[in-house]
């Protein structure tokens, strides 16, 4: 009787009135009457509950209703929202139950999970279903990928135009679906790389090139050439000016400052000097950001460090996030580790977003269950060390690789399965991305270290194959485990199609504890909507002092541990 529920916007401020929306449908030829009970929790403690009873739904009658479930005054507080329905007792028809997540931020850059738009052909026009479903997954950035006329003149003057890799595209269309995020409470980005130029536009403008310590300007994929993005060049003024030209006349929210990860350094056409890109790109962000701020509040940079390169000048400059691209030698699940605490360390706090794209999904050699297992699992991976992940586009695509518009689809059922995941992480997301939570994995854990033992299972604090990765981290409030499943895998590529992990049954923990805790509860987006399970556990001397004793339930990708203090 329920078809689908998801909040109506992908994110909600603080103090905004929340509204979910349940899609019901009446498949028999007989009216009904439903009973829905609707309650709201954060993590396991309820908030309100609401009873709408004598719904009545007509013979094949189809209906949203949409709820107000109240208005939620937080900084940045995860929240789900679990409904379960029942028919008039007269027809004695089981009841069903559903969940769903939202999140209440006092700023959009508390949580930044990122989407992504390319298909911007006229028959595009009208139609709003890839942000109503990117919404859905709660991303609340979406980047309109290739959506230029070129990368060194961004905004056409006609509608309908040509980009440089032969797309016809529709400016009207991509206005139009900057005013669907708009309507979503998503923020619309440009995709702007900042110094590739046409052929045509560099042979007007050779000496604001960048050029390789042989003379000869850089080339990239035959297509582009690389300009010199040094204040002292026009290039840099002009991309600026292109990016602030992107703002006024489509209404995007900010730019995303893509890179290629080289060249690293190159010489002045100018003057010959040499140009370490590292020492230039944070200033060119921080004078975008002085650019566009004059044409419009509240504006979004996000800029590609590719292969990891440069976070550490770059991370400090006036962008939102750290944004990196993984590419090798990157290329372990411990490597992914290795990112984000830097990321965390070299930005100050500043959210950390990883564009991991999984060729599974579209290489010869895995096949698609092992491309699903392989996305839950680095799913799992990234969100246990508090980072984001693009991966996700319009109507179910997937990435696989750097050319966006090139993507790939999921099968209608993993659909489901991965909105479970990205509902999971906004529900919990105060156990997930707390700026607080310190990862104690490597010292905390096995060897000499007994503040946390795990028996009956074989495990790894470092994610090795064939195991089950432990991922500690504490704050004063919590002490969280997530235990994510790599059993039956023989090796570590985050990049690589996973067989189905075997489930773990009878994992015991011991917690070691300065003070008798509130409680404990487990989770997992793999089963019962990602609903909280008290966990039952004894308080022992076995250790070095008070500690906690459990059982969890059975594990099959990714189980969640709190333990309220």
């Amino acid at each position: 009787m329920i078809k689908d529920i998801y909040p109506v916007r992908a994110q909600f401020l603080s103090g905004q009135p929340v509204e979910i929306a349940i899609e019901l449908a009446n498949f028999t030829k007989e009216i009904v009457v439903i009973t829905l009970s609707v309650r709201v929790n954060w993590l396991n403690q309820e908030l309100n509950k609401m009873e709408l009873r004598g719904i009545t739904l007509a013979p094949c009658e189809e209906r949203v209703l949409t709820l107000r479930v109240g208005e939620y005054l937080a900084d940045f507080n995860g929240y789900g929202v679990d409904v379960e329905w029942v028919l008039d007792e007269a027809m004695e028809v089981s009841a069903g139950r559903i969940s769903t997540a939202f999140d209440v931020v006092s700023d959009w850059r508390k949580s930044t999970r990122y989407g992504f738009l390319s298909d911007f052909n006229t028959s595009e026009k009208g139609d709003r279903q890839d942000v109503a479903w990117l919404s859905k997954l709660h991303i609340n950035l979406v980047q309109f990928y290739d959506w230029m006329y070129k990368h060194d003149d961004l905004v056409p003057e006609s509608s309908e135009f040509t980009d440089l890799m032969g797309r016809r595209l529709n400016l009207d269309v991509v206005s139009e679906k900057v005013r669907y995020c708009h309507d979503y409470g998503m923020k619309a980005i440009a995709y702007g790389a900042i110094y590739a130029a046409s052929k045509g536009f560099y042979e007007q403008h050779k000496n604001w090139a960048l050029l390789q310590s042989d003379g000869e300007a850089y080339d990239f994929i035959d297509v582009f050439k690389i300009m010199n993005i040094e204040a002292s060049s026009p290039w840099h003024d002009h991309i600026i000016a292109q990016y602030k030209r992107a703002i006024e006349k489509v209404d995007f929210d900010g730019i995303h400052m893509d890179t290629y990860g080289f060249p690293k350094t190159g010489i002045s056409a100018v003057d010959g000097s040499v140009v370490r890109l590292e020492e230039q790109f944070p200033l060119l962000i921080d004078h975008t950001r002085e650019a566009l701020e004059q044409s419009k509040d509240d504006i979004c940079l996000i800029f590609n460090n590719v292969g990891n390169w440069p976070v550490h000048t770059v991370a400090r400059a006036a962008e939102d996030a750290v944004y990196i691209e993984v590419w090798k030698p990157y290329e372990r699940y411990h490597h992914l580790v290795q990112i984000i605490q830097w990321a965390k360390l070299w930005g100050g706090g500043k959210p950390v977003i990883l564009a991991a794209y999984l060729a599974p999904f579209r290489l010869e050699g895995a096949t698609s269950e092992q491309a699903e297992y392989g996305a839950l699992l680095l799913t799992a991976a990234i969100a246990a060390q508090g980072g984001y992940h693009l991966l996700v586009g319009e109507n179910g695509g997937v990435l696989t690789q750097a050319y966006y518009a090139d993507y790939s689809t999921m099968g209608g059922k993993f659909i489901r399965t991965l909105r479970n995941y990205y509902d999971f992480n906004v529900r919990y997301a105060n156990l997930l991305y707390d700026n607080k939570l310190v990862d104690v994995s490597m010292t905390h854990a096995d060897g000499d270290n007994r503040e946390y033992v795990f028996e009956n299972v074989e495990y790894s604090t470092y994610g090795e194959p064939g195991k089950v990765w432990t991922v500690i981290r504490e704050n004063e409030s919590f002490k969280t485990i997530s235990f994510i499943n790599l059993s039956n895998n023989t090796e570590d590529y985050w990049n690589a199609g996973k067989n189905h992990p075997l489930v773990q049954d009878g994992i015991r923990v011991q917690v070691l504890l300065d003070r008798k805790p509130k409680g404990a509860f487990v989770a997992t987006p793999d089963r019962d909507n990602g609903r909280p399970l008290p966990l039952e556990f004894e308080l022992t001397c076995s250790l070095r002092g008070i500690t906690l004793e459990a059982i969890l339930p059975s594990l099959e990708v990714w189980n969640l541990l709190a333990i309220e203090l």
